[in-house]
């Protein structure tokens, strides 16, 4: 998957033609392998991206966008200090290999100019890029590499740098395409490497959401567990209200020091007798009084508990309903959605990038549209926060809506625009129904629908929750899809 020698040699000249004597003004690294360069050249901006590291170290003009971090790394502020504002001498490759070095002329912090290479090394998993000061030293590196590390050299500021020993690598892109596209080599790299670094990237970021929401659901489980065996314990309260009874009802009989109070126990038929204990230290008064705390705090606590049961209950369903959206994800887009309802739960903490998409997706919705066969528009959410914007403010109140029965999905709305839906329409919006939830590969499942004014939602309701009544049911095949996109 690395680029050979020749190809780099052609973005060398490449590079030199198109950036020799800019100036350096912005220095990015949006990740630990990644640097972006801001060059402006008679006018005209540019950027320069250098890939160190993977099977994807390239060096060439983009323009796909990144997000920086919110702090600059350590090897990105030192380039900032001695190539900002520097002047690009030359770009060149060194010895036919896989190796371009820049040359840039900037000045020291007492105004004196000085010549200083970065060198790029795109050798794979060894690709480097390193700062070289005039006197040959290595300034700093981008990875550095002890003795012993490397059995070739060692790569630490202060040292001499000296040119790697590798062989050679086959072409991804090889200079022939180049030649016989009208594109420049950069603009084939970027939109190649481009592409698979979007995909890559949008796994990675699926794989990150995945994982907390799945580490928030387990949590939930172990907390609900908890709160169960809590109250479990708390199944035995009217006992203990029968036995603060009891005592009451025998209090003259007690004198302090008493360890058992033997008494009739009149709850039961026959009045069999009972054996109350006592703690000898407490006065009658303040055994019975005991008694009744005991029973007035698990009386509360079952009480309480019973709420947050139920309460986590929904939440551990809506979690659940999450993990089924991302498994449906498709597009950053998607992704994007399923953050900003996290963030608006209070789920996942909100940040300055993803505050700003959460803004655009609450903005501007896009509900997934199909038509069916006959002419009825569908419309389909991608995610609970869509679900809420589709049922509650997109759909009119004759519109049919449709969700998968008894599992999470997406709502689903049949645009009616007055007209009386067809059979074809209703099967082809609950096939889509079927389709965008868990029962999508279960084969035959059940959809429920009913016009969208029979849909309610409940104050402080999770995202996507919604209860509905006048319902009719339908038999349908998940796999099968008579709409059109």
């Amino acid at each position: 998957m690395s680029i050979n020698a020749e190809t780099i040699g052609r973005i060398a000249e490449e590079l030199n033609g198109r950036l020799r004597d800019g100036r350096i003004e912005k220095i990015r690294q949006p990740e630990k392998d990644l640097l972006l360069f801001g060059i402006r050249r008679y006018g005209e901006s540019s950027r320069l991206l250098i890939r160190a590291g993977g099977p994807n170290a390239r060096m060439h003009l983009t323009e796909q966008n990144y997000e920086n971090p919110a702090n600059a790394p350590m090897f990105c502020m030192l380039l900032r200090k001695y190539l900002k504002g520097a002047r690009i001498l030359d770009i060149r490759q060194v010895n036919e290999d896989r190796i371009l070095v820049m040359t840039a002329e900037g000045r020291t912090e007492l105004g004196d100019e000085v010549q200083l290479q970065l060198v790029t090394e795109l050798m794979g998993r060894v690709a480097n890029v390193i700062l070289v000061g005039e006197d040959g030293r290595i300034l700093d590196c981008l990875r550095r590499m002890a003795p012993g590390e490397n059995v070739r050299r060692a790569l630490l500021p202060g040292l001499r740098y000296e040119l790697p020993e590798n062989p050679r690598s086959e072409c991804l892109l090889s200079a022939e395409n180049a030649e016989t596209s009208s594109e420049s080599i950069s603009a084939l790299l970027d939109a190649r490497y481009g592409a698979l670094e979007q995909r890559e990237l949008q796994r990675r970021r699926a794989q990150e959401i995945t994982k907390t929401v799945r580490r928030l659901r387990d949590r939930q489980q172990r907390k609900l567990a908890a709160q169960a065996e809590e109250l479990r314990r708390t199944e035995n309260m009217e006992e203990i209200r029968q036995e603060a009874e009891l005592l009451k009802a025998n209090l003259y009989r007690v004198r302090r020091g008493d360890r058992v109070l033997e008494c009739e126990n009149y709850n039961e038929a026959g009045s069999p007798l009972v054996r109350l204990e006592l703690d000898p230290l407490k006065s009658p008064q303040q055994n019975m009084e005991a008694c009744y705390k005991r029973y007035r705090k698990a009386k509360g606590a079952r009480e309480h508990l019973g709420g947050l049961i139920a309460e986590g209950e929904k939440l551990l369903d809506y979690l659940n309903s999450v993990l089924e959206e991302l498994d449906r994800a498709e597009t950053e887009q998607d992704l994007n959605g399923i953050r900003g309802e996290l963030e608006s739960v209070g789920l996942l903490r909100k940040g300055g990038r993803e505050k700003k998409t959460k803004v655009k997706t609450q903005r501007t919705p896009e509900f997934l549209r199909f038509e069916s066969l006959d002419g009825f528009e569908i419309l389909v959410g991608r995610n609970n926060t869509e679900n809420d914007q589709l049922t509650l403010k997109t759909a009119r109140r004759t519109d049919i809506w449709l969700h998968v029965k008894n599992l999470h999905g997406s709502h689903v709305i049949l645009r009616c625009e007055g007209r009386e839906p067809t059979e074809t329409a209703l099967r082809a919006a609950a096939e889509l129904a079927a389709r965008y939830s868990q029962a999508r590969e279960s084969g035959k499942c059940a959809v429920d629908y009913t016009m969208v004014r029979n849909v309610k939602k409940s104050g402080g309701a999770l995202p996507g929750k919604v209860t509905y009544q006048n319902y009719r049911t339908m038999i349908v095949d998940s796999g099968k899809q008579e709409g059109e996109a």
